[in-house]
């Protein structure tokens, strides 16, 4: 028996208001065995997820681990816990009562949830614990996991259940084989892309867009076809995805247009556009205002407000003061610690290079084709 995680306190797992994982889609005609929900803090639970290896997967982190729009799976069951679990390898077929005792705190209720099924929220598990305490279960089998009262099982070394008790059974999907993984993963990015859809958010093309679990997109946003956001991105109300945009943790303001643009870490702030092609780097900020024409390629550089870069310009380590025009196919090639610094009101014309420690001073004017070392 391999404890992961050292279970030492029971706090709640604290969400964020958006982007969070409960995204739960109720059928029509649930079949769900249903009692007045209760609050978290209504119940005293342990919690374990049992981190269950798929040999037919064969992953060398094991299948618990494997990535599912963002997150490895078990992170999604996690998440579902209503206090925080203890993680424990496990084998099918083990002893579960054995495996948990020796971990169970002073609590009333132990639920036991495995690492194979990510699409566990926690309204369902809350509705699970409401259930078994309203009917003073001490022992209450789901599909795939368990509920125990922890009187019961200090003294008991097997498990008598008569009976599964059923509770949205959506959420007790495992995945087990890649095609389940499959399987599983579209309906999670279902509920991710319905889930913000109901916040405000227009995808033109739900089927062709890849949002991970930790997005977070504000209201009136509209999303293109063939855009993929991914990580921590997270987009402000009023934005403009353009189609085959890509974003890896960026930052995104209110009013930003993005055109068809690759950006992984960078910022885009308040009315600002990056134009087709582009591609903006971590340490970047392009300030309010600002735009980014066709095919840059932007890093560790700071654009400021209102100011211009033309197409096909690369810049890197440049710290542009506001309202600075700079020209198409330029040539910014700062480093570390001597960045480029253009100062308020300057012109750039086209092919022009600037290298490390240049200075170009307020409302200076570079004529193409120039060089400032």
């Amino acid at each position: 028996m391999d404890k992961i995680y050292d279970l030492t306190v029971t706090d709640e797992v604290k969400t964020e208001e958006k982007g969070t994982y409960d995204f739960k889609i109720i059928p029509e005609k649930p079949e769900t065995k249903r009692e007045p929900n209760i609050k978290s803090e209504d119940v005293s639970v342990s919690c374990f997820v049992l981190l269950v290896d798929s040999k037919e997967m064969n992953c060398k982190d094991g299948s618990f681990n494997i990535d599912i729009l963002g997150n490895s799976m078990f992170e999604y069951v996690v998440r579902a816990c209503p206090t925080r679990p203890a993680c424990i390898r496990f084998e099918e077929g083990n002893n579960i009562i054995q495996t948990i005792r020796p971990y169970i705190k002073d609590t009333e209720y132990s639920l036991v949830l495995y690492s194979d099924t990510p699409l566990m929220t926690r309204a369902n598990v809350m509705n699970i614990l409401s259930y078994a305490k309203t009917k003073g279960l001490n022992v209450l089998k789901l599909t795939r996991g368990w509920v125990f009262n922890n009187e019961y099982i200090r003294h008991a070394d097997e498990i008598y259940a008569p009976s599964t008790y059923y509770f949205e059974e959506e959420d007790f999907m495992s995945a087990c084989n890649f095609k389940q993984l499959y399987i599983v993963a579209g309906v999670l990015k279902n509920r991710i892309i319905s889930y913000h859809m109901r916040s405000g958010v227009y995808f033109k093309d739900p089927d062709t867009t890849y949002v991970e679990a930790n997005v977070s997109i504000g209201a009136r946003t509209v999303v293109e076809p063939y855009v993929s956001l991914c990580k921590n991105t997270i987009i402000e109300e009023n934005a403009y995805i353009g189609a085959r945009s890509s974003l890896v943790n960026a930052r995104i303001y209110e009013g930003a247009k993005i055109y068809g643009a690759y950006i992984d870490g960078g910022i885009v702030m308040q009315n600002a556009t990056v134009k087709n092609g582009a591609k903006i780097y971590s340490q970047t900020a392009i300030k309010e205002g600002a735009e980014v024409g066709e095919e840059c390629i932007i890093s560790n550089a700071i654009i400021g407000e209102h100011s211009m870069v033309g197409k096909n310009t690369c810049i890197s380590y440049l710290n542009c003061e506001n309202n600075v025009t700079i020209g198409s196919s330029c040539l910014i090639n700062g480093k570390a610690d001597k960045a480029v610094k253009i100062k308020e009101g300057a012109v750039i014309d086209d092919f022009v290079t600037l290298n490390a420690n240049s200075i170009i001073e307020k409302n200076q004017r570079v004529n193409g084709g120039g060089r400032v070392e």
